[in-house]
């Protein structure tokens, strides 16, 4: 796997056997014609695909949320800017989604948003509906155009690499124990008939999960604070 020719840290930690890596430095460029699918991985450039809350690199097979000082941040362009919204009397007005909404997740740690989404994807890819995940990772310097600080995501596999099934349902999501996001694009959004993009505004959510998330955070959370030697 690619992810044995870079300089990371595999971490095991108490629960199961969940294995966080470490990687040093992911570097994002502001987008142009030439570098926007263009990430440097430790130095190395590397092809990604790159969506509004998260990236993909294929090489590797990780997933990463864009982080903004450690909270959860999205890059659309039609996406209410993080001071507008986090405004405590900021008017706000969306068909979609309400100022509350937009609160929630510009608020929420990606740390956490990585432990739901470890969930989720676990619950979905045992259902037969989704890629499989296969670790959590830690950025310890995410050098994001649009803000310098660490991140986070997940090890999971190519879809594309996937063979081709009839589409997940949202009664499939349901009786694999997951919600889906509230305008149903993890739905529509499907890669080879596999769920794929989990985060939006109000993303999809594990159901009955808050132990289980909470025990991966706050080790997720022990291993970002310890001091881990580069």
């Amino acid at each position: 796997m690619c992810l044995i020719q870079l300089q990371r840290i595999k971490v095991k930690i108490v629960s199961g056997d969940l294995v966080i890596i470490i990687l040093n430095t992911i570097k994002i460029p502001k987008p142009n014609r030439i570098l926007r699918k263009r990430i440097k991985v430790d130095g190395t450039p590397l092809q990604s695909n790159v969506a509004s809350w998260s990236f993909y690199l294929p090489s590797l097979q990780i997933k990463l949320l864009h982080s903004f000082d450690g909270f959860c941040h999205c890059i659309s362009k039609g996406a209410p800017s993080r001071s507008q919204i986090l405004e405590a009397d900021h008017p706000f007005k969306s068909e979609r989604y309400t100022l509350g909404d937009w609160r929630q997740i510009y608020k929420k740690e990606v740390s956490l948003r990585t432990a739901e989404n470890y969930v989720s994807a676990d619950r979905l890819y045992k259902a037969g509906i989704g890629p499989k995940v296969i670790d959590i990772v830690y950025v310890r310097n995410f050098d994001a155009y649009y803000n310098p600080r660490p991140a986070c995501g997940l090890v999971i596999e190519n879809l594309y690499q996937y063979p081709r099934k009839t589409p997940t349902t949202e009664k499939q999501l349901h009786d694999a124990g997951v919600f889906p996001d509230y305008i149903n694009s993890c739905i529509r959004q499907q890669i080879h008939g596999y769920v794929s993009d989990l985060n939006s505004v109000l993303g999809v959510m594990p159901r009955d999960a808050d132990s289980q998330v909470n025990a991966i955070d706050l080790e997720f959370q022990n291993v970002i604070n310890s001091g881990i030697p580069s």
